[in-house]
């Protein structure tokens, strides 16, 4: 077959398959390893954010909890520590701002609050979805609750909203980042882990599923307990997921687990490895060992 001329003192070889294929492998080889190096961050990242998620709900849930068995303050006072304050605050300042991102289509609009005793000023989050710049002025004042200086609850237009520094918004925040990154963790490591560990894996199938679903069943607990606002439950759940993730490393090492089943097949070998082997090689598949 005559090179088609494309160019002078150039030809367009169409007749090397081999080369092309070559190419196509390193190619795939780059695009596997970005992969892997990716979901290796993304799952050590995720695996240390449900662990700092789970260490500091401990805390956010005792101040929950303390905040939550606070009495009202008697009287007018500045000190907040252990009891919660209900006066006024006047609205300093409004300021309404544009969305963007999944919520481009509205308007986030906050208040800047001046408690008139016992707290420092801070901004509170009225709507986060409307310009409610014609409900609220700059003088106008609002209920609210004051506890260890900081306003945790305010009123307006007759309904009454926690803000951001409000032990129960912050409890339910991490909540969800343990939740969250637990399945992010498990979804991204494990896979990595079996593929590491696969011919260790290969000796006892059976006994090697059982780390995959140990952690099914904490990442879905997990995500349920959080549902259901049990802290102390999402901290020792989060905490074993991420453990049994890390362990399940070695689990393919423990003796129980490194002899070979009844049912194995001699060697690992089944359809499975004989199509990857084939695969990688580009040989047509032969079967299997006898």
């Amino acid at each position: 077959m005559i090179p088609a001329v494309v160019k002078t003192g150039q030809t367009l070889n169409m007749m090397d398959p081999a080369g092309r294929m070559a190419k196509a492998q390193r190619r795939s080889r780059i695009v596997r390893r970005i992969g892997t190096v990716l979901a290796a961050i993304i799952a050590v990242t995720t695996a240390v954010f449900a662990v700092v998620g789970a260490l500091k709900l401990v805390t956010d849930q005792g101040s929950q909890n303390a905040y939550d068995g606070a009495p009202y303050c008697q009287g007018v006072t500045n000190a907040t520590e252990s009891c919660v304050l209900r006066t006024n605050a006047s609205v300093a300042f409004v300021d309404v701002t544009k969305n963007t991102g999944k919520n481009a289509h509205g308007y986030t609009t906050q208040a800047f609050l001046d408690p008139q005793i016992g707290g420092q000023e801070d901004w509170v989050v009225l709507s986060s979805s409307q310009d409610l710049s014609g409900s609220v002025t700059e003088g106008d004042t609002m209920p609210v609750l004051v506890w260890r200086d900081r306003i945790t609850r305010f009123t307006f237009a007759g309904h009454d909203h926690d803000s951001d520094v409000n032990p129960h918004h912050i409890v339910a925040g991490d909540l969800t980042e343990v939740a969250l990154s637990l399945m992010a963790a498990t979804a991204f490591g494990r896979p990595r882990i079996r593929r590491m560990l696969r011919d260790r894996i290969a000796i006892n199938l059976n006994r090697n599923r059982i780390p995959d679903w140990t952690l099914l069943g904490l990442v879905l607990a997990t995500a349920l307990a959080a549902l259901l606002r049990a802290s102390y439950a999402v901290i020792g759940l989060g905490l074993a997921g991420v453990a049994v993730l890390v362990l399940s490393a070695a689990w393919p090492f423990v003796p129980w687990v490194a002899t070979p089943s009844a049912t194995a097949h001699p060697l690992g070998v089944g359809p499975r490895a004989t199509a990857r082997t084939a695969k990688k090689w580009n040989q047509p598949r032969v079967g299997r060992l006898p």
